[in-house]
């Protein structure tokens, strides 16, 4: 029941989907979902580059936070 609203809600028509579930060309011919699959495959890539760079992010952060304390103590101890 929900599926076939979903399929009237977006336009789909029923038998082009069925279709495409049917046969291994229209499977590969069907793209549908194709804009979320790009987001996941480009979250997953951003989250593998901060795993493997965590030590110098880390670090990096650290070192920022460090020169805006030191400024902060450095302007509060000048009033």
């Amino acid at each position: 029941m929900f599926f076939h609203l979903y399929l009237l809600k977006n336009r789909v028509s029923f038998r082009r989907r069925i279709g495409a579930l049917r046969s291994p060309a229209g499977f590969l011919k069907d793209e549908s979902g194709m804009g979320t699959l790009e987001v996941i495959i480009i979250i997953a890539v951003l989250v593998a580059l901060a795993l493997v760079f965590r030590n110098f992010i880390m670090d990096m952060a650290g070192m920022i936070f460090d020169k805006i304390k030191a400024k902060t103590d450095a302007t509060i101890n000048t009033l």
